[in-house]
């Protein structure tokens, strides 16, 4: 099954630009094929996975993968800002992929510095094991222009 990319929504916020919100994976219970979600001239892209809480909660993994030629080829995008609790002192964690083991939410940023080159995402939660019933991921897109 192909998931479709849902438009939330799209509003100006001055002084910063546009913010659009996408939901490139709706309320999936096994791994999703992957939409491309455009974002040419993105400053800024936060990506949230949610995991509804079920009877036996279910492991799934995000990872991204990045278009730097128009959506024709992706490659694994690396360099995901984690939201793990950092001191003052120290450097932003970088990570592959973030996981969800349990209800709840997840949040990570795209590096910044590399979404000049960038023109499309795509989003994968992969289920990591067989519990039954299924848990239900969501992944919401902000990407501000």
């Amino acid at each position: 099954m192909t998931d479709t990319l849902i438009q939330v929504s799209r509003q100006h916020a001055e002084p910063e630009g546009i913010v659009e919100v996408v939901k490139p994976v709706n309320a999936i219970t096994a791994t999703n094929t992957p939409v491309a979600v455009p974002c040419a001239g993105a400053k800024k892209i936060a990506i949230q996975l949610t995991e509804a809480g079920s009877v036996n909660n279910r492991s799934g993994v995000l990872t991204i993968t990045v278009s730097l030629d128009g959506g024709t080829t992706f490659q694994a995008y690396s360099m995901l800002v984690s939201n793990a609790a950092n001191t003052n002192g120290q450097t932003l964690t970088r990570v592959a992929s973030i996981t969800r083991a349990s209800a709840g939410t997840d949040i990570c940023f795209l590096t910044p510095e590399t979404l000049g080159a960038i023109t499309h995402i795509k989003t994968t939660v992969t289920i990591t094991d067989g519990a039954t019933p299924a848990g239900i991921f969501t992944v919401i897109a902000a990407i501000q222009y």
